[in-house]
């Protein structure tokens, strides 16, 4: 009779029941029996998950605006647009008072889509937005608290569309959406945590110059600044280079890291995607598309050169701009299907 080894060495008769088989070895993914010893089923109903420790899983969200600076000292000169970041202050302990992106950790049923989503909608209000997955980041000592996996996404959203929340203290009172300029604070409330607080969120104006390797962060109330650096890697025969936020920043947990890879991750696909309309009210003229790009790009872009390379992806609206001291501009809105 035939016999089968366990991980004992000790024999055990092919006709053996299956309850008697001796457990697999998963840690190093191999089995004591053959494969066809247990059905898959049998299999999945005597496996022990509490036999492998399990990190958290969280998302974070790293949601990119424009903000319009409308001239008032010289009307001449054309309204100043800047880059903007959502940030959250956080309540609790760890990171206590420390700014935040929005994030919270993955129900166990829910895909972590849906996660991003939700943590959007419950602490920002901001909801139906363009969203994409941007990196994950799992350094061990990335929480304090415990081993969390984050999934981040990078959002886009055009100001003029999306408004944030005011929560007020009192649970009774209603909330109010209020149009959010750059200067403006909302109250929102966290539903992650097991007890409810009110969070306090701003938009930061960004900005990253490599050449002072740094990322300055500035809303109408504080100013902060992320040291970068830059450093040389090799992933197989290629040698690229990169650029690494400080492990210690005025930023809560390693947001300060999830913010420069959006930026970063903006910066390289604005130059062959259509993603910066997503940054764009509905009609917009194109001295305005064109400072976005410059702002995201961090350089000067040559009129000419760009009003050819963008004429594909817009159209006319037949209007143009009522701006005092200005000449009237034509009004383009993104053409839709134009990009690859």
């Amino acid at each position: 009779m035939s016999k089968i080894k366990d991980p004992h060495g000790k024999g055990v008769n092919a006709k053996t029941t299956q309850s008697h088989l001796p457990k697999a070895d998963h840690s190093h993914g191999k089995k004591a029996y053959p494969q066809n010893a247990l059905s898959e089923n049998e299999f999945l109903a005597g496996y022990n998950p509490q036999e492998f420790e399990r990190p958290s899983v969280s998302v974070d969200t790293v949601v990119f605006s424009v903000d319009t600076r409308q001239q008032t000292e010289n009307i001449r000169k054309l309204d100043e647009q800047k880059l903007t970041v959502l940030l959250v202050k956080r309540d609790t302990h760890p990171f206590f008072d420390k700014w935040s992106l929005p994030g919270g950790f993955v129900g166990i049923t829910e895909p972590l889509d849906s996660a991003a989503r939700r943590v959007l909608r419950d602490k920002t209000g901001l909801d139906e937005l363009y969203l994409e997955q941007l990196y994950t980041f799992g350094a061990p000592n990335r929480d304090p608290r415990m081993r969390i996996i984050s999934c981040a996404y990078l959002s886009l959203i055009d100001r003029s569309k999306h408004f944030l929340i005011r929560q007020e203290s009192n649970d009774t009172q209603e909330s109010n959406n209020t149009q959010d300029p750059i200067n403006s604070q909302s109250q929102n409330q966290e539903q992650d945590d097991t007890t409810e607080t009110t969070l306090q969120t701003a938009w930061f104006e960004i900005e990253f110059s490599q050449n002072a390797n740094t990322i300055l962060m500035k809303s109408s109330e504080e100013s902060l600044t992320i040291p970068v650096h830059s450093q040389t890697a090799r992933n197989g025969k290629i040698e690229t280079l990169s650029y690494v936020a400080a492990t210690e920043s005025q930023l809560a947990f390693d947001h300060a890291t999830l913010i420069l890879e959006g930026l970063l991750r903006l910066r390289s696909k604005v130059e062959n995607t259509d993603i910066v309309f997503n940054l764009m009210p509905e009609r917009f003229p194109i001295s305005d598309l064109q400072q976005i790009y410059e702002i995201i790009l961090g350089r000067k872009l040559l009129t000419p050169l760009f009003r050819r390379q963008i004429a594909p992806k817009i159209e006319g609206t037949g209007s143009y701009t009522q701006e005092k001291g200005h000449r009237p501009s034509q009004l383009f809105r993104y053409k839709i299907g134009a990009g690859p």
